[in-house]
């Protein structure tokens, strides 16, 4: 069984993150082999839509069970359930915690309940959407940039 546990730092003693779309990295961990390995959430920066993206990215790294510490989103809690995975919310603790949880029989996967039957996940953004959404939230930011440096001047006047 393959987990994806949410994670701020590539690092097992890090608390596991309540984001589940946004958070920096994924440990997957796999039970069949006792490997751990850091993957980087290629949709943490996303303007929109990153809880779906996230979820597609779990999906295609053929996960059974993500564990966060927070509330998976709506959104990507549906297209989780659809590609059959099972979303364990409010766990507490680390990610070393969280894997001894797996290990001992604590946190085990079985498929979502109440949602439609499994589904292939969607398929990755083409990198021409990607390069419009970074350029999106690029433009934001520059924009929110603008915004506080002109308060800033008026607050110094």
């Amino acid at each position: 069984m393959r987990v994806a546990i949410t994670a701020d730092a590539p690092d097992e003693n890090s608390p596991i993150s309540p984001i589940f779309g946004r958070c920096a990295y994924y440990a997957i961990y796999d039970t069949a082999t006792d490997k751990l390995e850091f993957v980087p959430n290629a949709s943490a920066m996303y303007a929109r839509g990153a809880g779906v993206q996230a979820a597609q990215q779990i999906a295609n790294l053929g996960v059974q069970t993500v564990i966060t510490s927070g509330i998976a989103g709506p959104n990507a809690s549906m297209v989780l359930a659809q590609a059959g995975i099972q979303v364990i919310n409010s766990f507490q603790g680390t990610i070393r915690d969280a894997i001894e949880a797996v290990k001992s029989g604590r946190i085990y996967s079985e498929p979502p309940r109440a949602f439609p039957p499994p589904q292939p996940p969607y398929p990755p953004i083409s990198k021409e959407e990607e390069l419009r959404m970074l350029e999106e939230e690029k433009e934001y930011i520059e924009k929110r940039l603008e915004e506080i440096k002109k308060k800033l001047e008026e607050l110094k006047e």
